[in-house]
C-alpha cells in the first residue's frame, strides 16, 4: 500500500490519499534547480492535459528550498495540475516516499497500492492507461452495485 499522506496545494486545497481512492495518482517529485526535472516538464504537462477528465490525478511535489522561487516558476510555466511544496529531501513527503533522487515519480493505483517508482523521465504513459482502465472498471462496478434493482430484475 502507498503510505497515507495529506498535502496542501498552492490553491489551498487539501489532498489526501484517502480522498484519491478510486483514482490513479501520479506523484511527481521535482525541483526548479534540477535540469532533468525542467526537461521533464513538457512531458508532465502533456500527461496532465492528455488524461484530464479521467480518473487520474497528477500531483507534483516540489523539493525546492526557496518557496517563492518555486511558486513563481509554477505560475510562469502554466503548471495547472495540483502542486505542493515539500521543501528539500528532508520534507515530510520526500521522507515518506524515501525520495533519494529527482525527478522521481510514483504511481498509485485506484486501490491505493503503490505500483512503481521511476527515476528520471521514464515513459509511463502505457502504465497509466492500464491503471486508468482498471480505475474505470472499479468505478463502474461500484455504480452497478449501488443501483437498485427493478421489480423485473428481482
Amino acid at each position: 500500500m502507498a503510505p497515507p499522506f495529506a498535502v496542501t496545494t498552492t490553491d489551498g486545497d487539501e489532498i489526501s490519499l484517502d480522498e484519491l481512492r478510486g483514482k490513479v495518482v501520479l506523484m511527481d517529485f521535482w525541483a526548479t534547480s534540477c535540469p532533468s526535472c525542467r526537461e521533464a516538464l513538457p512531458h508532465m504537462k502533456e500527461l496532465a492535459k492528455k488524461f484530464e477528465g479521467q480518473p487520474l490525478i497528477v500531483l507534483s511535489v516540489s523539493l525546492d528550498e526557496d518557496e517563492r522561487k518555486w511558486k513563481d516558476f509554477v505560475a510562469q510555466n502554466g503548471m495547472t495540475w495540483p502542486q505542493c511544496w515539500d521543501g528539500r529531501f528532508t520534507g515530510p513527503m520526500a521522507r515518506l516516499f524515501d525520495v533519494k533522487a529527482i525527478p522521481s515519480t510514483f504511481t498509485i493505483d485506484a486501490d491505493g497500492v503503490l505500483q512503481d517508482e521511476h527515476i528520471g523521465d521514464a515513459a509511463i504513459e502505457g502504465k497509466l492507461k492500464k491503471l486508468i482502465a482498471r480505475a474505470r472498471e472499479v468505478e463502474a462496478a461500484q455504480r452497478t452495485a449501488q443501483t437498485p434493482k427493478t421489480d423485473s430484475e428481482q
